[in-house]
């Protein structure tokens, strides 16, 4: 999910459907170097509800279901890293978010609940997830670039995850992710992408000894426990097919990490649809997002 720093007004929230793939063919070590173990698949299929309970306060579920293929000679499970697709629902998301300035810049801080859905499979290639809890608190920025450039738009989101602990390690990490928009036409818009993700304590991956240099405990959990930096960057586009249905897609790479999989390619496809309660109260323009803009990125 991208930053959301726009509320829609009260009573009124978008469901959302968005479908993803990201290709994986190197792992990176500590080093940040690339070694071929593989090549991973995931396509990820996600229903997302955003909803409004007043003009500052919003309420956002997602549940995705993963399809995960694994294609090499270092099988981590060999019931799931089998060359063919494993598929099963991943985490429950949950976040509450509150706006609390409107101009010059939308100031939105939230909190965020990830709980997995059920007990699936990690130590895999082709995993669907880490099966960790994860608790978030962070902020939403946006603003409108006018009077420099007003047809443009920026928002960013920063979050700091208090994750499960494994092995008595808390593997603690730093999200931000930026936008970047452009509108072409009054429903075109033009956008930049990019998303940071920095683990605080975790372990280290050496490719240069068995197991990655970790003991058997440790690889048995290296997924979970991985101490990931991660850059990725992309672009998008999107496109308000009427005044409440909106379609989106984007292209993104990694561009640098360690202990992690680089990703040559992620893309996305959304559509979403926006309706109205009974609640629902006259337009605030000021809390509004962008019309154009897409209400959320995968």
């Amino acid at each position: 999910m991208f930053a959301q720093a726009w509320l829609a007004p009260k009573g009124e929230g978008t469901v959302s459907i968005s479908y993803q793939r990201t290709f994986s063919p190197y792992h990176l070590d500590l080093h940040g170097s690339r070694f071929d173990k593989g090549t991973i698949t995931l396509h990820s299929m996600t229903v997302d509800t955003d909803y409004s309970l007043t003009n500052k306060l919003a309420l956002r579920v997602a549940l995705p279901y993963i399809f995960g293929k694994y294609m090499g000679q270092f099988p981590h499970s060999l019931t799931v890293d089998d060359g063919a697709y494993h598929s099963t629902f991943q985490d429950f998301t949950a976040d509450l978010r509150y706006n609390v300035s409107q101009r010059p810049v939308v100031f939105t801080p939230f909190v965020r609940l990830v709980l997995p859905s059920h007990g699936y499979e990690q130590f895999a290639h082709a995993g669907v997830g880490r099966d960790v809890r994860e608790y978030h608190i962070g902020i939403n920025l946006g603003r409108r670039l006018d009077p420099i450039l007003p047809k443009a738009f920026i928002q960013a989101q920063y979050s700091y995850a208090f994750v499960q602990p494994i092995l008595d390690i808390s593997p603690n990490r730093s999200d931000v992710q930026a936008q970047l928009g452009y509108f072409l036409t009054p429903r075109l818009s033009l956008l930049g992408l990019a998303q940071w993700f920095h683990t605080y304590r975790g372990v280290d991956g050496d490719f240069s000894l068995p197991h990655g240099g970790l003991d058997d405990e440790e690889f048995l959990h290296h997924d979970q426990l991985g101490k990931l930096r991660l850059v990725d960057a992309g672009f998008g586009a999107s496109f308000a097919v009427n005044p409440k249905t909106e379609v989106f897609a984007s292209w993104g790479r990694s561009i640098s990490g360690v202990n992690g999989h680089y990703h040559t390619s992620v893309l996305s496809f959304a559509i979403s649809r926006t309706f109205g309660t009974k609640y629902a109260e006259e337009k605030n323009p000021l809390l509004t997002l962008p019309q154009g803009a897409p209400q959320r990125v995968q």
